[in-house]
């Protein structure tokens, strides 16, 4: 009797070993990485808006665009997060045209 218990023991836990890595590991990698990208993004938007309160000069969108390029390199390569330079652009180019929404409204 206590070999079959030891063996049906032994075969719960491997399934259950099996089902964690299978499903349960996989979950919590996305949510730390949904967390991280949320994090991009929150960091993308106070960037854009920062650079449009420190330069007001007309037809500067160029120059704040640089400014914004410049710091998010740096604060990604700090933070260890590999974004390439077209989703960069996109997450500009959105938080741009949300805060112009917002100024509409």
């Amino acid at each position: 009797m206590d070999d079959i218990t030891m063996i049906l023991l032994k075969v719960v836990i491997s399934v259950c070993a099996a089902l964690i890595t299978a499903y349960v590991l996989p979950y919590i990698k996305t949510l730390k990485d949904d967390a991280r990208y949320a994090k991009v993004i929150e960091v993308v938007e106070l960037a854009v808006r920062a650079a449009e309160q420190v330069i007001r000069e007309p037809k500067s969108g160029q120059i704040k665009k640089a400014r914004v390029l410049r710091f998010l390199r740096e604060w990604l390569g700090a933070n260890n997060i590999d974004i390439t330079e077209s989703e960069i652009d996109q997450l500009i180019e959105s938080a741009v045209y949300a805060m112009k929404q917002g100024k509409e409204s």
